[in-house]
């Protein structure tokens, strides 16, 4: 491998994680302007909407948890093993990103039965789900594990 390929093997790790923070930053700022917003609200239906959101929302995030990583097995199971290692990067970006979707989703849901609500049990749920996407993050070690590199492309992702 020459520089510049290490250098775009660099490149694509980056924007995975550039991907990766960038959702993070958007939950966390959704997060905190729900906060705001339900410090100043009153809401009289709210017990209503509260006795259909106790149990749904964090079933719907513990489904989205389950769902979400047994797609990403799929997923990574039927990308071939062999071929280039760009390819093989971009193929595990696609999983994570599909991955984080659906946990994504799962939070803004909390999120927004809190605003809807102004119940903080749903912020629990947020912080819990998003405790799991941050447990899900790209890092080298889980691309080399679960694209199952050879030798030569794991010597090349740690030195990258």
């Amino acid at each position: 491998m020459t520089t510049i390929d290490n250098s775009e093997i660099k490149n694509q790790l980056k924007i995975t994680n550039i991907i990766f923070f960038a959702l993070t930053v958007g939950m966390l700022l959704f997060f905190l302007i729900i906060t705001v917003l339900i410090q100043k609200k009153e809401n009289s239906n709210a017990d209503e909407l509260d006795k259909i959101f106790t149990f749904a929302v964090p079933l719907f995030g513990l489904i989205m948890m389950f769902i979400s990583r047994m797609i990403y097995n799929q997923m990574i199971s039927k990308f071939p093993t062999e071929g280039n290692l760009l390819q093989k990067i971009s193929n595990y970006r696609t999983a994570k990103i599909v991955a984080w979707a659906m946990i994504e989703g799962a939070c803004f849901l909390a999120l927004i039965v809190t605003m809807l609500t102004s119940n903080y049990l749903y912020v629990a749920v947020f912080i819990f789900l998003f405790g799991y996407f941050f447990l899900i993050k790209p890092s080298k070690e889980s691309l080399i594990r679960d694209m199952r590199l050879n030798s030569d492309e794991i010597d090349i992702i740690l030195k990258s």
